[in-house]
């Protein structure tokens, strides 16, 4: 598995998916819309999967930035440890596609660039800039369903492309006269996963929702395999039906170790977020998230506080 090109990982999944999707497109009922469950109208958030087979088309673009960040750089020729500031700028890029073949199936595809990058030269020294790209593909299968609650499995491969620039690491290496120093390395990582989606609908006005997830395959590090891990609940709001306001409001807090968000193997990342989105429209959905993340980084002191907002589209067909 080790010796496959990540690009070869991603024509694979693609064929799969093309093949589970275009079993029975046909089979699909009256046009779907908004994810309703309890009579409850459900607003999707970033990070908490909802349980429906709905198809839709959902696009998210956001940027974040650390506050009073400290790192610790260990310097060449074991000259000591010193701390230095400087900020780390976050951006995310990402894009998903669900397709309905039968009611109770439904196959998916995702894709997505993150990257952390040093706005000062201390930060870059210390932190470098990294980037992955993310791609998915998954089978969402409906399990049971009543009329207050929804739950639902899925399964999915995943292919991450790790690009690290080390700055200081490429300097190290020189001073060692190490015979082949690089500046950057690029990682390809391989998982696959399965999990739970659940959701209850109390009332047209309150509902909530929660999510588990759980992969194996290869990390960061060349030549080890580990498990990643997702965990979340969240509380999801319809001021209109109640009292004619267009405006949902969501809140989910989220742990993970999964590897499109967390960068250093066997640590994880706390997320609170909050969306502000519109909801009177039936067949899409608009919204801004807010989140407070702490998230693990290499020669940090501490794991750091982020600020990220981002707006976040969902349209059902």
């Amino acid at each position: 598995m080790q010796n496959l090109k990540p690009i070869s990982h991603r024509y694979l999944l693609i064929i799969l998916f093309l093949l589970f999707a275009g079993m029975n497109v046909s089979a699909q009922a009256e046009t779907s819309k908004k994810i309703t469950i309890g009579n409850h109208g459900f607003t999707p958030i970033t990070y908490s999967p909802l349980p429906s087979t709905n198809t839709y088309i959902n696009t998210l673009a956001g940027f974040g930035q650390t506050v009073n960040l400290f790192h610790y750089v260990t310097l060449p020729e074991d000259l000591g440890i010193i701390g230095i500031k400087g900020e780390v700028t976050f951006v995310d890029v990402y894009f998903g596609y669900q397709q309905r073949i039968r009611d109770w199936l439904a196959a998916y595809i995702q894709l997505g660039l993150s990257a952390r990058l040093g706005t000062e030269v201390h930060s870059i020294l210390a932190q470098g800039i990294n980037s992955v790209t993310n791609f998915q593909i998954g089978w969402h299968f409906k399990m049971l369903e009543g009329d207050k609650y929804a739950l639902s499995a899925f399964l999915e491969l995943q292919n991450n492309n790790g690009s690290f620039i080390n700055v200081l690491g490429f300097i190290k290496d020189v001073i060692n006269d190490h015979p082949d120093p690089k500046i950057k390395q690029s990682i390809p990582v391989l998982t696959v996963g399965s999990g739970l989606r659940f959701a209850y609908g109390f009332n047209e006005f309150i509902g909530m929702s929660a999510t588990t997830d759980l992969s194996y395959g290869e990390t960061y590090i060349r030549g080890k395999n580990g498990l990643a891990f997702t965990a979340g609940a969240g509380v999801d709001l319809d001021f209109y039906p109640r009292y004619s306001v267009p405006v949902g409001l969501i809140v989910h807090y989220n742990i993970t170790s999964q590897p499109e968000l967390v960068y250093v193997n066997g640590r994880a990342a706390h997320i609170l977020k909050a969306k502000i989105a519109y909801t009177k429209a039936r067949d899409f959905s608009l919204g801004l998230e807010y989140a407070i993340m702490k998230v693990p980084l290499s020669n940090a002191e501490n794991d750091p506080i982020v600020y990220t907002f981002a707006l976040a589209s969902r349209f059902y067909f």
